[in-house]
């Protein structure tokens, strides 16, 4: 081989290593980046829920029902001025009308939550005297819900997915086993369809999070949970519409979405017709006013 040959081959070894290297350090800055802003939202404002949410007027309410919000910015509504426009307050308030009984709703989702917090979220929802079976008198597992979103946090700041799996896996059946919970899980979104993300995050992102989603799909079934897609959900108008400024979480409006897709979900296990009567929607012909929770605190 020439010392020309040697030399070429020399050359293009080096502008590769050196294209490598700065897509590496490209990666890592946009990582960085994601990763500070993330952690920053953990001191958004968010609502503390636990609440009695009332049945439509001329329903007989002999009993209560009970729903459980778990997991992470995707179900606890940050940045929703209307405390009752977040989700655990639209899943209650339209469950309340599926099953015409008032809905007692308590929620621990928290922004910037890891897999790793499951754990003392499911210990916090299942020691609640507000969820206990003994405030309904004739309680069934099929007045009882459980709904988990989990999983950004674990693509943003990356765990094994051997750790986060099996904690999944573990808090669905101490909700099941403990709590009699029906369980939704809330897959992990597609990140790599957030705005204002770039190759080479974007990529990664997307490959991840898809992964994730799988894993957790595929640990909902094998728990008998029932797996949703949060990316299916925010469909119907421009993607941008339904996260907020950041995109790191859904806006008013995809929280509204996300919570339609969640009651469509218990409707259909509970083999529930949906019907939508608009006159509810009048306040004066509506639901009676929310009684909170003893010792409640709802934070703005």
């Amino acid at each position: 081989m020439g010392k020309r040959m040697l030399y070429t081959l020399a050359t293009m070894t080096g502008t590769a290593v050196g294209l490598g290297a700065s897509a590496a350090g490209l990666l890592r800055h946009q990582a960085g980046a994601l990763r500070r802003a993330f952690d920053d939202d953990a001191d958004r404002t968010y609502p503390t829920v636990a609440e009695a949410v009332a049945p439509p007027r001329n329903h007989d309410d002999e009993d209560s029902a009970t729903l459980a919000i778990i997991g992470d910015s995707w179900l606890c509504g940050i940045d929703v001025d209307d405390p009752s426009l977040t989700p655990p307050n639209l899943i209650a308030r339209g469950l309340a009308r599926i099953l015409g009984t008032t809905v007692r709703v308590q929620s621990t989702a928290r922004p910037s939550a890891l897999s790793e917090d499951l754990p003392a979220q499911v210990d916090e929802i299942l020691r609640s005297a507000w969820l206990s079976r003994q405030l309904s008198e004739h309680w069934t597992d099929e007045r009882r819900f459980a709904i988990i979103s989990i999983g950004t946090g674990d693509v943003i700041h990356p765990i094994h997915g051997t750790i986060g799996i099996p904690v999944l896996n573990q808090a669905i059946n101490r909700l099941q086993r403990e709590g009699r919970y029906t369980v939704f899980v809330l897959v992990c979104p597609n990140l790599g369809g957030l705005p204002g993300l770039r190759d080479p995050l974007k990529t990664s992102l997307r490959r991840t999070s898809r992964v994730l989603a799988g894993s957790q799909w595929l640990a909902a079934l094998a728990a008998r949970a029932t797996p949703l897609q949060a990316t299916g959900s925010l469909t119907g108008t421009t993607r941008k519409s339904l996260l907020n400024d950041s995109g790191r979480f859904p806006s008013p409006l995809g929280y509204a979405q996300l919570s339609s897709t969640v009651l469509a979900a218990i409707a259909d296990r509970l083999e529930s017709p949906v019907e939508v009567d608009r006159s509810l929607d009048i306040p004066e012909n509506g639901e009676s006013a929310r009684r909170p929770a003893p010792d409640a605190e709802v934070a703005s």
